[in-house]
């Protein structure tokens, strides 16, 4: 069977993005990936049929954990024969929504590693379900349903916690976990960053930058037991109603993704760079810099800094193509 995809992507920038990777399995399956600006192509030939599946789905999956979200397919072969993507996508959640995607930054960039090793051991922890006696299945499930178009328009404080809930279950599965503290578990996947930035920016939305690491377990904590934590995120809101408080568990959401992808990646044998991490956080700081109008008081108007960085965004495209 061979089994040919093209995906369309979101612009990115053209030198962090753009990658070809092709090689042969020890199975004599027949692998390539080749991305350019907004296209992707991947094609896998083998003689099990179950196998070629499994293994574009395994790719998907990963260019999603190493993207931020699902690459919409545009076209589906199989054998030469034209299929409707709609088969493709199998399960909702393959479908990414809007706002998670112009949100996501890269973080393999055009070094996402997509090899033999990397799909088979991603596979292989996966796929493990309550007839293997794990949770994983319904846990990287879970994770790619909250971004998902299905999941649009579900309550912030619910999505958090549900995802403070798969941090807390992969620690537990992956990286040593303590059933007892589930807070720590979750600091635990957090640190895959630095945390000294995400306090920082903590500090910005009006939680004190000394206590929103502990504020991560009584959130949690708070929203499964519906029992008022007096140090979890939501009791340094001001007016929880308002946007700018708002902004607090959107934050604490977007920074936990992030973690929980690098976290998932080295689980898999695959390293991110220190200045890639340090480079996402920093949009994140900028973001709440630009929308709580923190800098550019004797300037700038937040419309006028949009302007700004969507100037500066198509400058660089452009030097990027010439």
């Amino acid at each position: 069977m061979k089994i040919i995809v093209d995906f369309i992507l979101k612009k990115n920038i053209i030198k962090w993005s753009d990658q070809e990777t092709d090689f042969i399995m020890s199975d004599k399956t027949i692998f390539y990936l080749g991305i350019k600006r907004n296209k992707c192509e991947l094609s896998i030939c083998g003689e099990s049929d179950e196998r070629v599946k499994e293994l574009v789905y395994a790719t998907w999956e990963l260019l999603a954990w190493y993207d931020g979200y699902f690459y919409t397919p545009i076209s589906y072969k199989i054998d030469g024969i034209e299929h409707n993507t709609d088969e493709l996508i199998s399960v909702d959640y393959y479908v990414t929504d809007k706002k998670w995607i112009s949100s996501a930054p890269l973080l393999g960039r055009n070094r996402r590693g997509i090899s033999e090793k990397t799909l088979n051991f991603y596979s292989n922890i996966r796929y493990k379900g309550r007839r293997e006696k794990s949770m994983n299945e319904s846990m990287f499930s879970s994770y790619f349903y909250l971004i998902s178009k299905g999941y649009a328009n579900l309550n912030i404080e619910h999505r958090l916690v549900l995802l403070m809930h798969i941090c807390d279950g992969f620690v537990l599965e992956f990286l040593n976990g303590n059933k007892d503290n589930n807070g720590g578990n979750i600091n635990k996947i957090l640190h895959k960053l630095d945390c000294r930035k995400y306090k920082q920016g903590a500090g910005m939305l009006g939680v004190n930058p000394s206590k929103a690491m502990k504020a991560l377990g009584y959130t949690r904590d708070e929203l499964t037991h519906y029992e008022y934590k007096p140090d979890s995120l939501g009791s340094f809101m001001e007016n929880p109603n308002t946007t700018t408080d708002e902004m607090v568990n959107i934050y604490t959401f977007y920074v936990l993704v992030l973690a929980l992808r690098i976290a998932v990646l080295e689980t898999i044998g695959e390293s991110i760079e220190d200045k890639v991490k340090e480079y996402i956080l920093n949009g994140k700081l900028g973001w709440i810099k630009l929308e709580k109008c923190l800098d550019g008081k004797e300037a700038l108007s937040k419309n006028d800094m949009k302007q700004m960085l969507q100037n500066c965004q198509t400058k660089n495209e452009i030097d990027e193509e010439v």
